[in-house]
């Protein structure tokens, strides 16, 4: 095992979309789907602040045609 963390709820969520690469960047508070949670893969960012961690999703190509969905870590120990 490499690592791992705990996630805090997808209800403190912030959901970054990008129209298209470079294009504008869309947040939105919460989940991107209100479905039962999936989770496929994810990126652990060390980010400063929100701000910071929209910055870096929006860099993710999966934003550029569907969803990032951002969330803290829960911090451990």
């Amino acid at each position: 095992m490499r690592g791992g963390a705990a996630l805090y709820p997808t209800s403190t969520a912030t959901t970054v979309r990008v129209s298209e690469k470079g294009g504008d960047v869309l947040t939105s508070d919460g989940p991107y789907a209100e479905t039962k949670e999936v989770l496929t893969g994810f990126f652990l960012l060390e980010c400063a602040d929100l701000d910071e961690a929209i910055g870096r999703a929006a860099e993710i190509p999966a934003a550029w045609n569907g969803a990032v969905e951002v969330r803290p870590v829960i911090p451990m120990g």
